[in-house]
């Protein structure tokens, strides 16, 4: 017999779903995703890590750093958000930098409603059996009881006082940037790490399947590196909305501007600040790689060749000195005319100011068994085969080096390693399809031989100058 019953009714489908409704039990921190408007099934998916500290967790040393989004209303004050319009991007990124100062004023059937980008967590991990250690810089999971991802210095960050009045999760990410920068810098004074790696994934990678791409691609990179090899990794994880894997192909047609939009104004906001206030100053010790697969290339390379758009002061900004070594792109979602500065009124006009010399060299890969974008016609995406052969037939030269990759992970050919732009035909390489993914071979770049690709090219020096101080 239920414990909780529902009355028969005509609608037999209702009062089950009431009596289900009823019978259902909070999550530990339901109050926590109820005040961020993080609940729902989709949403939840990109904070999981916070309620299993062991079981989704890096098996190396370095950082998770979870970004979500959430209403609007629920997450900011009025005096929370500052925005500089960045006019040499683009109109595109003019209404996407308006779009999230004045918000958007309804949901549709096939828009988000008004939702804006905050940090919710910043876990660091040590690597080490059963989790042992792994602390919370900043999580903004928090509870009556005890945090499941300890508090690093045993005080929960950020200090949320009473959950029904929070309303600062979005100023309240400039302390997690902080609290990660602090961290980052005890770690290269203490461990003296060879390398910074910083990774995202692309749209529909849950934080658990993000993780575990994480701790494949660094598992790929040390079977192909030396044993002096030593990283410091930070790993971003997102999830859009429109999550599921329900209607396809339809799905990606009406979800396509949603994803495009939200990818770019990550780059704008906090993954152009993580970028600006800490990778680019840790970059004048340490070189940066960052390693991006889809829409997660889109994000990085807007964060790195236009910056963010959101300020923490008022007044003029400087932007830091300091380069990206490399910008490597698996399978981009983005086109390569953004680094064409001509003015351009289609589905998108962004270029990137400068040639992205915040970046001293960007890699990117195309596959012909990628069909990750195939009812996305209008989108030239990097990772289209057809695109990439047009594109080098008709740039190819001093600033764009094209090549091929064999199936061993092996650049081929004459070609120019430090070039500012290196494109590389992956067919070889990337031509499996990874189990539990869509779009053809889109997802495969976890195996051994993309390992050893990534560490030819963190190997090689580039030759691109540091932009000059400003």
């Amino acid at each position: 017999m239920w414990v909780c019953s529902a009355r028969r009714t005509g609608l037999a489908g209702l009062a089950l779903v009431a009596a289900l409704g009823a019978c259902s039990h909070p999550r530990y921190y339901g109050d926590a995703e109820a005040a961020l408007t993080t609940g729902d099934f989709f949403a939840s998916q990109g904070h999981v890590a916070v309620y299993y500290p062991s079981e989704i967790a890096l098996d190396c040393p370095g950082y998770v750093v979870g970004i979500e989004t959430g209403e609007r209303s629920a997450l900011m004050r009025g005096s929370d958000l500052r925005v500089e319009r960045l006019k040499p991007a683009g109109h595109s990124m003019l209404r996407l930098i308006d779009q999230l100062r004045d918000g958007r004023a309804n949901g549709t059937a096939f828009h988000e409603t008004d939702r804006v980008p905050f940090v919710s967590q910043v876990i660091r991990y040590r690597g080490r059996p059963q989790g042992d250690n792994n602390c919370a810089l900043f999580s903004a999971y928090q509870g009556d009881g005890p945090a499941l991802v300890p508090f690093c210095d045993g005080r929960p960050l950020p200090h949320i006082g009473h959950w029904p009045a929070y309303r600062g999760a979005f100023a309240d990410s400039w302390t997690a940037i902080d609290a990660l920068k602090r961290s980052l810098d005890a770690d290269v004074v203490a461990d003296r790490p060879t390398h910074i790696v910083v990774a995202m994934m692309g749209w529909r990678t849950t934080q658990e399947e993000a993780v575990r791409n994480f701790n494949s691609l660094m598992r790929a990179i040390r079977l192909a590196a030396p044993t002096d090899f030593r990283p410091l990794f930070v790993g971003i994880t997102w999830t859009g909305p429109w999550s599921g894997r329900w209607f396809d192909p339809l799905l990606e047609l009406v979800a396509y501007g949603n994803i495009a939009d939200l990818a770019d104004i990550l780059g704008l906001t906090w993954v152009g600040v993580l970028t600006d206030d800490v990778l680019l100053p840790l970059s004048e010790r340490v070189p940066v790689t960052w390693i991006t697969h889809s829409f997660g290339a889109r994000t990085a390379t807007t964060a790195t060749c236009i910056g963010p758009a959101i300020r923490r002061h008022a007044g003029p900004y400087t932007r830091p000195t300091g380069t990206i070594e490399r910008v490597i792109g698996f399978q981009a979602a983005f086109s390569l005319k953004r680094f064409d500065p001509e003015q351009r009124y289609g589905y998108e006009d962004v270029h990137f100011p400068d040639d992205c010399d915040r970046a001293r060299s960007i890699v990117l890969t195309a596959s012909r068994y990628d069909q990750a974008s195939k009812t996305i016609v209008w989108a030239d995406f990097a990772g289209n085969h057809r695109y990439y052969r047009s594109f080098c037939r008709r740039y190819a030269g001093a600033q764009v080096s094209c090549a091929a990759v064999d199936d061993e992970g092996t650049i081929e050919g004459d070609h120019d390693p430090t070039a500012p732009l290196l494109y590389l035909d992956a067919t070889r390489l990337i031509r499996f399809r990874a189990p539990g993914t869509d779009g053809g071979s889109h997802s495969d770049i976890f195996r051994p031989p993309a390992g050893r690709l990534l560490w030819s090219l963190m190997a090689t020096p580039t030759a691109r100058p540091p932009p000059p101080a400003r």
